[in-house]
């Protein structure tokens, strides 16, 4: 890869990793709004990248957005689809393979999206 490309390149992923750290702040702070432009955003330039990896770990992110923001379906829409290229990609020994599970335990357990 032409380092012009590759410069390209690393200025995209650190905008995508902005607008997810941005997206999870705001999300943080109960600002729901801004945190789902911001991932969508993120999520958008990530997959005409290609990168699934990166796709599925934003996926799981949109997904804890959604459970803070009580949107309990479209919390397991996107879980249920970043696991879905997590086994497809990289198998069920991958750490994002073992933190969907929590998250879908987490939201599928009553006790814990009534506190």
């Amino acid at each position: 890869m032409p380092h012009k490309q590759k410069k390209c390149l690393r200025s995209l992923l650190q905008d995508i990793g902005s607008l997810n750290r941005t997206a999870m702040a705001a999300g943080n702070a109960g600002k729901f709004d801004i945190a789902f432009k911001n991932m969508n955003q993120a999520l958008e330039l990530t997959r005409k990248l290609k990168k699934e990896c990166l796709v599925a770990k934003l996926l799981n992110n949109l997904g804890n957005l959604h459970t803070m923001s009580g949107e309990w379906d479209k919390a397991l829409l996107s879980y249920e689809q970043s696991m879905s290229i997590v086994t497809e990609h990289y198998g069920i020994d991958n750490i994002l393979y073992k933190t969907l599970q929590k998250n879908l335990v987490y939201l599928l357990t009553p006790d814990a999206t009534a506190a």
